[in-house]
């Protein structure tokens, strides 16, 4: 979830989606008198993401076709903080497409024949070679799909706060109202996207 500068004007989204971006939030921008462990935070997501997408390549491909379903990404709806396992997620999405199973050679074959290894080969390997493997079957696929979709609501709140900084030492008083009711617009999508991805996934 990130914050523009048109505070993600209601009238030009759909339903079950987020605005394009126009100045998203980054990582340094997050606030760090909050609280927020940003080392921290950052290290336990990506492994989080990591340890979804091990688990993905070695689920049986009915159960990866279902999780693909939810969480592919699109210009409105990325659920991942590390640009790299997004990129390896998308091949993931191609093998499938592709009608075969999601398995690590196949990703990385599809990885080599597009020209997307070299950037994330390095993460790549870290997935197929973890210091833990994932459940058979793909018993614990679900959760962590869940928890990856919980992390980008997370993140969300972050980028909020720092949109409503920006806002309140940047625009007259009499622009605040229309400021606060864009941000709570923007967070409730926000939150039916979240609890819509954490309900489909529940049924799995």
């Amino acid at each position: 979830m990130t914050i523009t500068a048109t505070d993600m004007s209601a009238d030009t989204v759909s339903a079950g989606e987020l605005p394009d971006d126009e100045r998203a939030v980054t990582v340094g921008q997050f606030p760090g008198g909050l609280g927020a462990d940003l080392d921290t935070e950052s290290t336990i997501t990506l492994a989080v993401e990591a340890a979804f997408l091990t688990a993905l390549m070695w689920a049986p491909a009915d159960m990866a076709r279902q999780i693909r379903q939810i969480l592919v990404t699109s210009d409105r709806w990325d659920p991942f903080w590390s640009a790299p396992h997004r990129e390896i997620f998308d091949a993931v999405c191609a093998v499938l497409d592709s009608g075969a199973p999601p398995n690590p050679t196949l990703v990385q074959a599809h990885l080599f024949e597009t020209g997307h290894l070299r950037r994330v080969e390095q993460h790549l390997l870290a997935i197929i070679s973890p210091t833990q493997g994932p459940m058979v079957g793909g018993a614990d696929l679900p959760h962590l799909a869940a928890k990856v979709v919980d992390q980008w609501y997370r993140r969300g709140y972050a980028g909020l706060l720092t949109r409503m900084a920006q806002v309140r030492e940047s625009v007259s008083v009499e622009e605040l109202s229309g400021h606060w009711a864009n941000l709570t617009g923007h967070q409730l999508r926000a939150e039916e996207l979240w609890l819509t991805k954490r309900d489909e996934l529940a049924k799995l």
